[in-house]
């Protein structure tokens, strides 16, 4: 089973702010995607990113996702979980740089790697 790297995104409104933060973050446009939950995505190299604008996930692990309103996933294609992190981070740093979001960057769902910005 493979494990991913998220980022979660306080205020994931509005929209389009949003995900010209992350397109520059990743350094990459994200575009609308073509799939039922994930709203926009773009290639990374050996790697994906793709954003749910909204997601459902409540409280698990002690991690607040509720208070999130947006989402990132980082999948790396050859299931590189070193590599994927290294991408995480990079991108997590950038959004954290524009000082606008809260942000969590979690590991499987299940731990809390790093956060920054305003308390939720």
């Amino acid at each position: 089973m493979s494990k991913y790297h998220y980022i979660f995104i306080h205020p994931g409104y509005p929209v389009d702010p949003m995900i010209a933060d992350i397109s520059a973050a990743c350094g990459v446009e994200l575009r609308p995607a073509q799939d039922e939950f994930i709203d926009f995505s773009a290639p990374l190299d050996r790697a994906a990113v793709e954003v749910e604008v909204d997601h459902e996930y409540e409280e698990d692990h002690g991690i607040p996702f509720e208070k999130y309103d947006s989402m990132l996933t980082v999948r790396d294609f050859d299931r590189d979980i070193e590599r994927q992190e290294v991408i995480a981070q990079q991108i997590f740093g950038n959004l954290a740089e524009t000082g606008k979001y809260s942000l969590a960057l979690v590991l499987d769902l299940q731990k809390l790697i790093d956060s920054a910005g305003p308390p939720l």
